[in-house]
């Protein structure tokens, strides 16, 4: 399996993960991961939330222009703002959302030409953007907070929807 095949598995791993989170138990979404931390609903509206920006700012302008109209973010404030989102709609319209958006992003990528996909674009704020790295990162980004969950998961929650 050569590189972009292979990330793009790893990548869609979080759409697994939500597809398993929703089939537990709906008090597991308004639980913190660990004690003044976010819950599982911030997590994944966080998530969902960095997607749909990547989706529409990097990955759509790649395929449409050749070019990344993305920016430095304050991460608090975006955060904080994704964290909102999550509250606004039920769980499964926010599961729902999520696996769109890494879906639609995953479609994007797997039908870029390999040149497409090698290119190194300058953002808006010129620093280079790669297709690869940002899957690296992004990769890395979800197993840490899939860890999180996990972590409690263990701890607290062993019975999905139907138990």
């Amino acid at each position: 399996m050569e590189e972009k095949e292979q990330l793009l598995h790893q990548f869609h791993d979080w759409v697994n993960f939500v597809h398993m989170l929703n089939e537990r138990d709906a008090g597991l979404w308004n639980y913190p991961i660990a004690e003044g931390k976010w819950t599982v609903r911030d997590v994944v509206s966080h998530i969902m939330h960095w997607d749909k920006y990547f989706l529409n700012e990097a990955i759509m302008k790649i395929a449409e222009e050749g070019r990344v109209a993305t920016q430095h973010q304050d991460f608090d404030e975006f955060n904080e703002q994704a964290r909102q989102i999550g509250w606004q709609v039920n769980i499964n319209a926010l599961a729902e959302q999520s696996i769109q958006a890494r879906e639609q992003i995953i479609q994007q990528i797997s039908s870029m030409s390999q040149e497409q996909y090698e290119g190194v674009y300058m953002d808006d704020d010129g620093n280079d953007f790669g297709l690869a790295q940002y899957l690296q990162d992004f990769i890395w980004h979800d197993q840490h907070h899939m860890k999180q969950i996990m972590d409690l998961l263990k701890l607290n929650f062993h019975n999905s929807k139907g138990d």
